[in-house]
């Protein structure tokens, strides 16, 4: 096993160095490695822009592994992410109906009257209410869903009552690159609603902050970073896009699909929920 860790401008060499007092500290090999060390049949080399581990794989590497968490500046790129969900894999997480017992990778949103229904690819309804026989209630909403301020609308209209949202505490920045600064605030205005629903007890928000290392997104591709976000957390994907839809069925991730032009809709049947129960 070989897994290569970039080293960012916020790298913290003095947390490493700590992290390291319980492994044994060997000769460097060449004049290109600063620090080299092992433990338990897993090596690692320190050079000027990266972090490499290298050797074998066991209950005690693994943990050592993970702790690298706690290392500032570390950060994986697309390959060696892939590394990463071999090393510590999730189960594939398909939807199972309960009318039919069949299972499905996607959910289609539709408008029906005043009324947002979900549909399985079997064409039942599904309505997005634990128990949802998945082998996790988690769901990932992509970068428009959270503009538009409908993860937070759903919620409210009972839609992923008690799911795990998957909003990762480096959001905003991924919304900067990909879809501009003038966008920040409105999903800055979303995450506040969602974290108000968490304290409702209505869902509960996972930030990635546990993750067993830093992620550096340096892709430019968004679909990619979303797809690759949705695989590490083994998450249903929430997304109003078509194409990134596609995307996710090649990949086989289970997806809810949304179209855009129901947001709109969505909006309108909250405000006339919100109203009726609370009639002047």
């Amino acid at each position: 096993m070989t897994l290569t860790f970039g080293i960012s401008s916020q790298f913290d060499e003095q947390t490493l160095l700590k992290y390291m007092t319980n492994t044994q500290s060997r000769r460097p090999r060449t004049e290109y490695e600063k620090h080299r060390w092992s433990i338990n049949g897993l090596t690692i080399v320190q050079y000027e822009k990266k972090l490499v581990a290298q050797g074998i794989l066991n209950d005690l590497t693994k943990s050592f592994l993970k702790g690298l968490a706690e290392v500032k500046g570390l950060t994986l790129d697309e390959k060696n992410m892939e590394t990463l969900l071999r090393i510590f894999p999730t189960k594939h997480n398909a939807v199972l109906c309960t009318e039919c017992r069949g299972t499905c990778l996607l959910i289609e949103g539709r408008i029906e009257g005043l009324d947002i229904v979900f549909k399985g690819e079997c064409g039942h309804k599904n309505d997005l209410r634990p128990p949802i026989f998945v082998l996790n209630n988690r769901v990932l909403p992509d970068i428009n869903i959270l503009i538009a301020r409908t993860m937070s609308r759903l919620i409210d209209l009972g839609c992923f009552d008690g799911f795990k949202v998957v909003v990762p505490d480096f959001i905003l920045d991924v919304v900067d690159k990909f879809k501009g600064s003038h966008n920040k605030d409105a999903v800055s205005d979303e995450l506040a609603k969602l974290r108000q629903l968490q304290d409702n007890g209505k869902i509960t928000i996972d930030s990635l902050s546990s993750l067993p290392v830093k992620i550096a997104w340096s892709d430019t591709d968004e679909d990619k970073v979303i797809l690759g976000l949705a695989s590490l957390t083994n998450s249903l994907l929430l997304t109003s896009d078509p194409i990134l839809k596609e995307r996710a069925m090649m990949q086989e991730r289970p997806t809810v699909y949304l179209p855009a032009d129901t947001f709109g809709n969505i909006k309108m049947i909250h405000e006339t929920r919100k109203l009726g129960s609370n009639p002047e």
